[in-house]
Order: structure tokens, then C-alpha cells, then sequence
């Protein structure tokens, strides 16, 4: 009767964790007729058991709500909101019956008539509660075992017996893997390879059986969200669209028990934080029902789950304030902090953004909790927060225990794995279908006339490349955004049948990696992530079929948009593309007329000076090519060897690398050219363009000083510069007057001018005026450009 007593126990445990959804789905759809049968048949299967076990007060609650859902399956009564309350209360109190039954403990029974009072005749007159809260959608069918009926038959295991036989296969893989490396060492024999291949299969077949059994679907970590959405939705008076995707995944029923916490404080807080009421998002043009999504997905050996909803996001000038009012943070740091670096302040124990304390949140015991479960198990979070549209955030966990086929690869010294589902060729760096080149500093391998953008493993890990004896292999890996591209190695040694278990959090954070292994040598070994060195390396999301673009060329210009654009060669040799709208003219110039002062070259054109962009340091000829390029006020002259032609170019370039002053590489006639950069070509000159146009008034005009020094530095800085003060024309809105004199500084305030007081001596001879030391010259710029006041 134990036994039998335990087996009840259990069963009704596990279906009304999986019940409680159900039932707020068939709220949102009362016509759901197959999870009606589903809770109903709960019900019966619970009270046709609780006879033989005798457990009277289970029989009678389920006895209770048996008769009501059959009622509502009779249309003798219809589901309204005060009676699916009460079933679910009905079923919270046979869950905390069983919890109490496991332990051993007494219950009081106070509650039961009350609850079954409430199904059998519910309070007309009680407030009517908000409408359909909550719109769950899933994408797996209703379980037909919940309500009792047969399906496959189960056994229970402890969880210890599935863990010893998990440890067993994996030091059988790993014995395996050490007699497969010494039957390579000795001579061939067909009979022990044959031997060795049937016993190679069966560890196989073993090994895939034994991990099912630790693995759940995440399903199960879902099981408990929408009663929960659906309660604290009700008591905040807020209406939520919950949707769940991705419950089939399967991941390790230990990292299901593991996440359960966190999971269930973000979506709190997202309902309490996030989500507005329904009068709030009115007023702010939302919908008045609010988005919540779960959404889960395997990622190489990792499980991604996302919360996202479309709330208020995190208001990240409150955490600020919060956080200097606790004491956690000064102004002065608050002042220098990046936009990340305020939004990670939501992790510091003991800070909440809550305007109060209520039964959800506000108490500051929550993120910081969160972070370091997750760490613990080896997992990420990441948030991604949007004001006032609303806040995702990702967790990362890894499976805690699985055995995949990987590669073993040799790189700057140190041997690493990566999983060889995600390696889709492999070929040396002399192979002759491979060229390998260097465009705009990124490398591009070109394959059988794709292109596909190239990393080093040693570059991407900071490692230095050991001298190479032999030839390089280049693997074309696929990432976790499809998009291959070619990954360079000293060497690829082996392949494997890999046991992976979880790296230190200071490991994972680094983003490269998808945990560890231990390979036949048993010496532990890091997994690589490829979607990781992907994003390490800042590559493009693009596919490049050379081949293709050269066979549809004239219907891929119809449908991308073209610009003319100048194709030039450069005084060092490449041949680059500049679009054609920034060029004013193309002239030649006397090597002559350049020079450089202060580190920055200038040329000597039509009385003035003109700054140099990518000068060289020596002319060959007596006489250079220019390109005059010119934005507004702002002009530019850039040297060159020659002017080819002008051809038409796509807007965006089909390669996207920004290097400096290169924006990406376009594909012109076959031929793949670097795009000049125009926003990094002005914005490198913007220091000398600074505070050209403004007119500075030098008020001291009789001042030696004022003449021989300070005009001059104005002059150099690009401003206008006006001895004395205009006594015939009016003072323009933008003049600035420099003074050291107090009467004639008096008289500019007058005239409504802008004025920057000087001083002889370092320091103000009193308190601090706003005055500027004369000799201090990035104060006296900054007083100039209205920086300063």
C-alpha cells in the first residue's frame, strides 16, 4: 500500500503542474472541448483512486469538482470566470493534500467546504473579474495520460541510478576513444576492426538510450507560467497575452529544476515591471493587452530561452539614481558610465526601481539572485532593453551532461574541440580551388567562387600563431545564424565521440565557448562555440556567391539600388571606390603645394589651406592627382596615383567591414574593390573643421599679446578673427569677444555678444569667476565652441 500510495503521490504531482496551464488555456477558449476532458478525466482518475487508498478529503474535493465539469461539458453551465477560480483552487488544495500526504505532516481541513461551496454555487454578486487574461498559445497537443488514461507504461528511477549509469557511459565512451587510439598505433587486423566497430555501435546505441533518459522537455520548465501570468495579471489588474514557444526542446531534467527560479522571477517582473495596466498603455497608443513571449531553442550545446515583452522597459536613469541614493555609486561615476554599464546596475543586490514595496517585488532581492543562479550552472544572461517598447531578456544554459561527435583542432600551441554537426569542409591553404585574400584588413577565402569571410582561431583568442610545418587547414564552419564562413587552424588532428560538461562562468562569459570535454587523453579540453567566434569576430551575416552574381549580374541591378561611384587607384597601389556625389572636381596639383605642420598635412589651394586626408610621406612626380571632396562648409583634398572611370555601385556594399576608413568591399565587373568611408574621412578632420564660420571679436585690440599670439592661434584654429569691437555694424547672434579687460568685456555684454573673459595668471586671484587661463588652450577652445561655461 506504500508503494501504491507513493505512485498516487506522484502522478497527481506531476499532472497538475501540467494541469494548471491547461486550464488557463481553456479559459481563454471555452470551447476547447479536449482540455475539458483533460482536467475532468484529472478529477475522476483522482476520486475513483482515492477510494481504494482511503483519502476521503480527496475524494470529496474531486468528487466536488468532477460534478461541476461535467455540468459545463453538458452545457448545463457555462465557464465563466468565478467558476474557473474555484476549480483552480480546487486543485491548489489537492496539490498541497499530496505534498502534505509525501511529508508525513497533518493539514487542516478548514478550507475544503469553502472551496467546495464556492464550485457547487459560486457568489453572483462578487466583482466580476477582468476578461480573458491570458492567451497561451503552444504548439503541443493536450496530454491525453493527464487525466488517467493509458499511454506508455513508466517506471520510476531515482535520480542518483540515472547519474551512476550516465558516469558509466561516459567513461565507457571514453575507454573506447583510448582503444580506438591504440588499434590506429598497431598493424591492421580486419577480424579485431570488425570486432571493434560492433562494439563501437552498441556503446553508441547505449549511450544516445541512457542520455534520453535525463533529458525533459522544456515543456515541463513552462508547466506552472500561465497560472502564474494568470493570477498575478488578475491582482494587478493588467490584461497579458502569454505565448510559449519552443516546448518541445529537450534539455537535462537537472538544468530544468535549475532554471525553474529564474525563469519565474523574470516573468514577475516583467508582469509587475514591465507591463503597464491597461489604461497606461492606452494613453500611450498601445494595445491594451500586453505581449509576454517565452521563447526556447537550442543553440549548439546550448538551450536559449527568451522573455520578451512589450512593456515599459528598464528606465535606466531611475537605477542611477537608485544607486547613488544607496550609497552603491558616486555622481562623478554615474556622470562617466556607458549606457551597458547603467543597465548592468540592475544586477546590484539590494536595488530595485519599485516606487514601493508590494507582495511581487520592490524589496531589491531579486536580478542579482537571478545572475549568479545562472552563473553557477554555466550559463549567460544577456538583457536587451528598450524604453518605453520593451525588454528581452536571454538566458543561456548548457546541458549539463551529453556526449556529441566533435573535431579535435590545433591552434596557436593548444588543443581545442569544436562539434563536427557544425563543420562543413575542411581543406588545406594550398588547395587550389582556395584563394585567400586581404580586403579592406579583413580576410576573404574565396572556395570553388564563393566567398566566404575568414578568422584565425589564434587572432580571434588573442594567441600568437606558433611557426607552421606544413600547410594550414581551413574549415568552413556554419554559425548559429546559417551563414558559413572559413575558420584557419594550425592543423586538424582527430575525431571523437565527446563528453561535454559545463566551463567556469569566467569561462562561458568570454562568449567563445560552449563548455568543455574530456577527450581519450583525458585531458580536459574547451569546446568551441562557432556562432561565438562568429560575433568575437564582428563577421558579416552575408553569403557571397561569386559565381551567381556573375551569371544573374543584370538582374541583381534591378532590383539593388545603384550609385555612380569614382574608381581610383590609390599613390600605394589598391584600387578603391569613392561615390561619385562627394567629389567637386578632380585636379592636379603641385607636389609643392603640400606640407604638414603639427602632425597634419594641408595643401596650399586658391589662397587658403586645405586639410590632407591618407597623406603620403613623399610625392614620386612633380605633379598629383587630387580628389577636392566637399560636404557643406567642410572640404577635403585626397591625393591619388590615378583616376580610372566611373562605374555604378551598390548603395550598401555587398561586404560589409568597417576598418578605419574603408566601409566594406563592393563587386564591380568581377573585380572586388574597397568602398571609402566619407563619414570617417570627415569625421577624422573634424578637430581642425572645428568652429569654422564663427567670428571671434578681440576686444583687446591695442594688446601685443592679443596681436602676436592669440589672433594667430584663432586663425590656425579656423576662426574669423575681428580686432576690436564693430562700432558701425551691429554684432552678429553667434560673435564671440574675448577679453581681459572688464569695461570692455561690459560693453560686448551690451552689444548681446557671447563673452570669454581672460586672465594673466593661472589660477582667479579670488573665487572661481568663469574666467580662462590665457595660456590655457584647450579651456580657451572649449570657452569658444560653448563647451564650457
Amino acid at each position: 500500500m506504500d508503494e501504491l500510495l507513493q505512485e498516487f503521490i506522484s502522478e497527481t504531482q506531476e499532472t497538475l503542474e501540467a494541469l494548471a496551464g491547461e486550464v488557463v488555456a481553456w479559459e481563454a477558449d471555452p470551447t476547447d472541448s479536449d482540455r475539458l476532458d483533460a482536467i475532468f478525466r484529472f478529477f475522476h482518475t483522482v476520486k475513483g483512486s482515492c477510494g481504494f487508498l482511503n483519502l476521503p478529503r480527496f475524494e470529496r474535493l474531486s468528487h466536488a469538482a468532477e460534478d461541476v465539469l461535467s455540468d459545463i461539458r453538458a452545457g448545463k453551465r457555462s465557464p465563466d470566470p468565478a467558476t474557473v477560480n474555484a476549480v483552480l483552487g480546487v486543485m491548489d488544495r489537492i496539490g498541497e493534500l499530496a505534498e502534505a500526504v509525501a511529508a508525513g505532516d497533518a493539514l487542516p481541513n478548514e478550507n475544503d467546504e469553502f472551496l467546495i461551496a464556492a464550485l457547487s454555487a459560486p457568489d453572483e454578486s462578487a466583482p466580476a473579474l477582468l476578461p480573458v487574461t491570458s492567451g497561451v498559445e503552444v504548439n503541443h497537443p493536450v496530454s491525453k495520460q493527464a487525466g488517467g488514461q493509458s499511454g506508455p507504461r513508466t517506471i520510476r528511477l531515482p535520480l542518483s541510478l540515472i547519474d551512476q549509469l550516465m558516469n558509466g557511459v561516459s567513461d565507457m565512451v571514453l575507454a573506447r576513444n583510448e582503444l580506438s587510439r591504440k588499434l590506429r598505433d598497431r598493424s591492421a587486423d580486419p577480424e579485431l576492426e570488425s570486432a571493434f566497430e560492433r562494439l563501437s555501435s552498441c556503446v553508441a546505441d547505449m549511450r544516445d538510450a541512457i542520455s534520453k533518459t535525463r533529458m525533459q522537455r522544456v515543456e515541463r520548465l513552462f508547466a506552472a507560467i500561465p497560472r502564474m501570468v494568470r493570477d498575478l495579471g488578475h491582482d494587478l489588474g493588467k490584461r497579458i497575452d502569454l505565448r510559449l514557444e519552443g516546448g518541445d526542446v529537450e534539455m537535462d531534467r537537472e538544468m530544468v529544476e535549475m532554471v525553474v527560479d529564474p525563469l519565474t522571477h523574470i516573468v514577475r517582473n516583467s508582469i509587475d515591471h514591465g507591463i503597464e495596466t491597461p489604461e497606461k498603455r492606452r494613453a500611450l497608443g498601445k494595445p491594451e493587452t500586453g505581449l509576454l513571449r517565452l521563447d526556447a531553442r537550442q543553440s549548439g550545446n546550448q538551450i536559449v530561452i527568451e522573455i520578451r515583452d512589450d512593456g515599459a522597459g528598464i528606465n535606466t536613469t531611475r537605477l542611477v539614481e537608485k544607486a547613488i541614493a544607496a550609497g552603491r555609486l558616486t555622481p562623478d561615476a554615474a556622470a562617466r558610465m556607458s549606457e551597458a554599464e547603467r543597465l548592468d546596475l540592475v544586477f546590484l543586490p539590494g536595488l530595485s526601481t519599485a516606487a514601493q514595496v508590494t507582495a511581487v517585488s520592490g524589496r531589491g532581492v531579486g536580478m542579482d539572485v537571478v545572475r549568479a543562479n545562472v552563473e553557477r550552472i554555466g550559463g549567460v544572461i544577456a538583457i536587451d532593453n528598450h524604453p518605453g517598447q520593451g525588454l528581452c531578456i536571454t538566458l543561456r544554459v548548457p546541458l549539463t551532461l551529453t556526449i556529441i561527435p566533435g573535431l579535435i583542432i590545433r591552434a596557436g600551441g593548444l588543443h581545442f574541440a569544436i562539434p563536427r554537426s557544425a563543420v562543413v569542409e575542411i581543406l588545406h591553404d594550398t588547395n587550389e580551388t582556395l584563394g585567400i585574400a586581404t580586403v579592406g584588413g579583413a580576410k576573404i577565402a574565396t572556395i570553388r567562387s564563393v566567398r566566404h569571410s575568414m578568422i584565425d582561431l589564434e587572432d580571434v583568442l588573442g594567441m600568437d600563431k606558433p611557426e607552421q610545418q606544413g600547410p594550414r587547414a581551413i574549415m568552413v564552419v556554419r554559425s548559429s545564424t546559417g551563414v558559413p564562413f572559413a575558420l584557419g587552424v594550425s592543423a586538424v588532428d582527430n575525431h571523437e565521440e565527446l563528453v561535454i560538461r559545463p566551463a567556469s562562468p569566467l569561462v562561458m562569459a568570454r562568449g567563445v565557448y560552449a563548455g568543455m570535454t574530456l577527450p581519450d587523453n583525458g585531458k580536459p579540453m574547451l569546446l568551441l562555440d562557432a556562432g561565438g567566434l562568429a560575433k568575437a569576430a564582428r563577421l558579416p551575416d552575408m553569403i557571397d556567391d561569386r559565381a551567381g552574381q556573375q551569371s544573374d549580374k543584370a538582374d541583381r541591378r534591378t532590383c539593388v539600388q545603384m550609385v555612380p561611384a569614382l574608381r581610383f587607384e590609390e599613390l600605394s597601389g589598391e584600387r578603391r571606390l569613392l561615390k561619385l556625389y562627394l567629389i567637386d572636381r578632380v585636379e592636379d596639383i603641385d607636389a609643392a603645394a603640400f606640407g604638414q605642420s603639427g602632425g597634419r598635412a594641408f595643401v596650399r589651394l586658391d589662397g587658403r589651406l586645405v586639410p590632407v586626408a591618407h597623406p603620403p610621406q613623399v610625392f614620386a612626380q612633380p605633379r598629383v592627382s587630387a580628389l577636392r571632396l566637399r560636404d557643406g562648409d567642410l572640404e577635403i583634398c585626397y591625393p591619388v596615383a590615378a583616376v580610372l572611370d566611373i562605374v555604378q555601385m551598390p548603395v550598401v556594399p555587398d561586404l560589409v567591414a568597417m576598418q578605419g576608413l574603408l566601409s566594406g568591399v563592393a563587386m564591380v565587373d568581377g573585380e572586388p574593390l574597397e568602398v571609402l568611408n566619407p563619414f570617417a574621412l570627415f569625421a577624422a578632420l573634424e578637430p581642425v573643421q572645428e568652429g569654422r564660420g564663427r567670428r571671434c571679436l578681440l576686444a583687446d585690440a591695442d594688446d601685443g599679446w592679443t596681436r602676436e599670439i592669440l589672433a594667430p592661434l584663432l586663425h590656425q584654429a579656423g576662426h574669423e578673427v575681428v580686432l576690436g569691437l564693430p562700432l558701425d555694424a551691429p554684432a552678429r547672434p553667434d560673435d564671440i569677444v574675448l577679453s581681459a579687460d572688464a569695461d570692455a568685456a561690459q560693453a560686448a555684454e551690451a552689444m548681446g555678444c557671447r563673452v570669454v573673459h581672460l586672465r594673466a595668471s593661472p589660477r582667479p586671484p579670488g573665487a572661481p569667476d568663469g574666467s580662462v587661463y590665457r595660456y590655457d588652450r584647450d579651456a580657451l577652445m572649449a570657452a569658444i565652441a560653448g563647451t564650457r561655461g
